[in-house]
């Protein structure tokens, strides 16, 4: 491995990348190749230095390594001219061992007489300049053995076309290409992982997927109405789904709701966003009905909003029809926040789900980004509201057992506080602080 050195900023980087290149060749000059399966260049590199980093090239497939890095990528935001590599040094015809490849901050394009990989299982690709084009042309060339493919920030691509018949790719992960507007998929295809604005998946029939995590970013939209509508019929064998949304607008579904037969496993981290939210999370019951196998549902909200605790005097709790759920067994849901909304959906899935043997019920919001500790200053009165509503109507109506409350931090400060405001000493503060942040670590690992 040739790790780049650290830089203090933009003005050092040429001066570091002239010393680092030297360092390489020397080292490079006195191995005789033989046996290296794994090597890595990283340092912030460009087509200024082409030459030398062919050589590199050159050395790995003389070296017949298994598995090649070349990260480019620069630690700060300087312009540079990508390195634009020639596929041919990496091809079968110079080197058939090749099994995997990670190119960052490159040009690709896959010249005409590119003989394709025979060997290769793992592609990633990072902040490379490559069209739609280069790209079905170097996955079509990929003998159809290629298992993995992963594409991040590639800010050319617009439409990603992999449904080659011969084509055994299983898994794919889309980040951050931002121009990106449909994805064509092969039939094969198994686990989807995708971050950006709202695709189309445009299938050449009923794909075989069976693991999705979409993270929708940039829009509002609803979680129900993308998996009914941009998903339901696209996957119909779906078994684990994750989707991770901006909740911004009520569900508008008509008609008969496509029903996921084969789901298992559903994950929701949802934010709730606008001062008055007017979604109403007892929808999500249709859940119940729509995945007639699920048996494992986690429901991970975020109320970014105002927030009105639910009381009797706040009205009837409504109750939908009863349609007994068979399979479902486990229930996470945390954000709950004693909203009456909230509480309505969780007394329904307690209801209707006649095998559960476990919910549990937390008031920190698992959807918001890492390290709560600002978030809990202005929101833990809200995680007394959802600890106790949950304790007080929830809890009350579970004859089985099967209900777990989670006792927020900010229940134990309860006395000492006063509406949102808190009055601590700085020792109690401290020690409150530093338990929410060992919290957010067990929780993160």
């Amino acid at each position: 491995m040739f790790p780049g050195p650290r830089t203090n900023g933009p003005n050092d980087v040429r001066p570091w990348k002239d010393v680092f290149i030297e360092r390489v060749d020397a080292v490079l000059q006195q191995h005789s190749g033989a046996g290296v399966d794994n090597i890595q260049f990283q340092a912030p590199c460009d087509d200024e230095h082409g030459d030398r980093i062919e050589g590199w090239v050159r050395f790995a497939t003389a070296s017949k390594t298994k598995q090649l890095i070349l990260d480019f990528s620069a630690t700060h935001h300087i312009e540079q001219h990508p390195y634009k590599i020639d596929l041919r040094l990496l091809d079968d015809s110079k080197s058939s061992h090749l099994q995997s490849i990670k190119l960052c901050s490159v040009s690709l394009k896959v010249p005409a007489d590119f003989k394709g990989f025979r060997n290769l299982k793992w592609i990633f690709l990072a902040d490379t300049n490559i069209t739609d084009g280069d790209l079905h042309h170097l996955v079509s060339n990929c003998s159809g053995i290629l298992e993995f493919l992963g594409i991040a920030g590639c800010g050319m691509l617009r439409r990603l076309h992999i449904s080659h018949l011969s084509n055994k790719l299983k898994h794919l992960q889309v980040y951050d290409c931002r121009l990106l507007q449909a994805m064509e998929l092969n039939f094969g295809l198994v686990k989807l992982e995708y971050r950006g604005p709202s695709v189309l998946l445009s299938p050449p029939g009923s794909l075989l997927l069976a693991d999705i995590c979409i993270k929708l970013e940039g829009i509002c939209t609803n979680s129900l109405e993308y998996m009914f509508t941009k998903l339901g019929h696209n996957v119909p064998r779906l078994e684990i789904l994750t989707l991770r949304c901006r909740e911004g607008k009520m569900a508008t579904l008509r008609g008969k709701l496509h029903e996921f037969v084969h789901l298992k496993h559903l994950r929701l981290d949802l934010t709730f966003g606008c001062a008055t939210r007017t979604t109403d999370i007892l929808e999500f019951a249709c859940l119940l009905v729509a995945a007639p196998f699920l048996e494992k549902l986690e429901f991970h909200m975020w109320l970014r909003c105002q927030h009105e605790r639910y009381s009797v005097g706040k009205g009837h709790l409504r109750s939908l029809p009863s349609q007994p759920h068979s399979q479902l067994r486990s229930v996470d849901i945390t954000g709950f926040y004693g909203e009456k909304d909230q509480l309505e959906l969780a007394l329904h899935i307690l209801r209707d789900s006649v095998v559960l043997e476990s919910m549990k019920i937390d008031p920190g919001p698992a959807a918001a980004p890492a390290g709560l500790t600002r978030l809990a200053r202005t929101e833990a009165p809200h995680f007394v509201d959802g600890y106790e509503v949950a304790r007080e109507f929830l809890l009350s109506r579970d004859r089985r057992d099967v209900v777990h409350v989670a006792e927020p931090l900010a229940c134990r400060l309860r006395p000492l506080m006063l509406g949102a405001r808190w009055r601590i000493d700085a020792a109690q503060r401290a020690s409150f602080f530093a338990a929410l942040r060992r919290r957010n670590a067990e929780n993160a690992g």
